[in-house]
């Protein structure tokens, strides 16, 4: 009879952990000035990408449109005037031997780097998500296999294999879901084990047993008790895992294996700079410093949020 009654108790314990909570994360994380500013930021930068049209519109640009009258010929098309050809009309100056607006292709580059990101974040994280789960909820057996299979996933020397795939795929496969679909695939071992290693944690809590006692199935208790505990540490390395991910598709952009002409891209714009970083310093800092600014806004709101949820920490 007393097990009976203490049970119900221990199953409503996951509501006292409040540190695991999505409010309350976010509040939490508003409540640091560093994990305030690197929210807003990226708010910013999500927004500017969205809204690629509008801004472009208000320049009075587009990205495809050429503009030889701006370009010295004796030169070999470096852009006329000062700091890449920096004025009213082309906020960020142009670009060498096209004369496309610089401004205009940098935000729609913002939008392939942004959404190649997610969408191998995201995959990186349903995959490593069902991997880490059935291996810490499964029997030895399952987990020695999926473990193993893991250490083999994080051994692969995901750069040549990516460089390869890129290669071979035909042109016609739409670039930016290849991009996703092999960064996610190559990805996804790192979340895996973190996930594996919470949920051994966390099937050990009087919850989990309570929830199994009462007839709970294996999918039921992933789902209702397992995954709740695991929103923290998941949404922390998801935010430190995109930008690196988006740094990876301006590399493979830059080798010329990633997003192709005339569609823009960060990492395309840096290839192209690179021949004129002596002639046209403007058209490599300025690709270069946004995709910079990306990685240290999302790096520093991965950093807060790591900080947020750890309930010993203290609001400074």
């Amino acid at each position: 009879m007393s097990t009976a009654i203490a049970a119900p108790t221990d199953a409503q314990a996951p509501s006292a952990d409040e540190a695991d909570k999505p409010p309350v994360l976010l509040a939490r994380l508003w409540a640091r000035p560093g994990g305030k500013a690197a929210l807003v930021l990226v708010v910013l930068l999500v927004l500017a990408a969205i809204l690629a049209p509008v801004l472009s519109g208000l320049e009075g640009q587009d990205p495809n449109t050429y503009h030889d009258e701006l370009l010295n010929s004796a030169t070999g098309g470096s852009p006329l005037g000062s700091f890449g050809g920096i004025s009213s009309a082309h906020w960020l100056g142009v670009e060498p031997t096209t004369g496309r607006d610089v401004f205009s292709r940098l935000l729609y580059g913002a939008r392939i780097s942004l959404m190649v990101a997610a969408g191998a974040t995201l995959g990186q994280l349903l995959l490593g998500l069902l991997v880490g789960l059935a291996a810490g909820l499964g029997n030895r057996w399952i987990d020695g296999l999926l473990s193993r299979f893991t250490d083999l996933a994080l051994a692969l020397p995901s750069l040549f294999f990516s460089i390869a795939l890129l290669a071979v795929v035909p042109q016609t496969f739409p670039r930016p879901l290849l991009l996703c679909l092999i960064l996610a695939g190559f990805g996804w071992a790192s979340t895996a084990r973190i996930v594996r290693a919470e949920t051994l944690v966390l099937r050990e809590r009087d919850y989990v047993a309570a929830a199994r006692l009462y007839g709970a199935s294996t999918w039921r208790v992933a789902l209702r008790e397992i995954l709740p505990g695991l929103v923290a540490p998941v949404v922390t390395y998801t935010a430190l895992a995109l930008p690196g991910n988006m740094v990876a598709e301006a590399g493979l952009s830059f080798l010329g294996l990633g997003v192709q002409p005339p569609t823009p891209s960060w990492g395309q714009m840096l290839s192209s700079a690179s021949t004129w970083f002596e002639v046209d310093p403007t058209y490599v800092l300025v690709p270069s410093l946004t995709l910079l600014l990306c990685v240290l806004t999302f790096t520093g709101l991965g950093e807060a949020l790591r900080k947020a949820a750890d309930p010993r920490s203290v609001t400074r």
